[in-house]
């Protein structure tokens, strides 16, 4: 895998929570995107990834698992 790939390092049905999730990691200095965060009107049914480089990937899940517990 590319350093430089990205990947899913977080999935939530509210892109708002995505959006927050993505501030976050940005707060730690880890570059990131939201992907499926315009479906419209298919709220609570819609998946929105969070998505990190390969290369900051564990550092992103290790951050989102501190700070979010409950995540699956």
């Amino acid at each position: 895998m590319d350093a430089d790939e990205l990947v899913t390092v977080y999935t939530v049905n509210e892109p708002t929570k995505a959006e927050l999730i993505k501030a976050a990691l940005h707060g730690e200095g880890i570059a990131c995107e939201v992907s499926g965060e315009n479906q419209a009107g298919m709220a609570g049914v819609l998946r929105v990834d969070v998505l990190v480089k390969a290369k900051d990937a564990e550092r992103a899940r290790k951050f989102i698992d501190e700070h979010e517990p409950h995540h699956p």
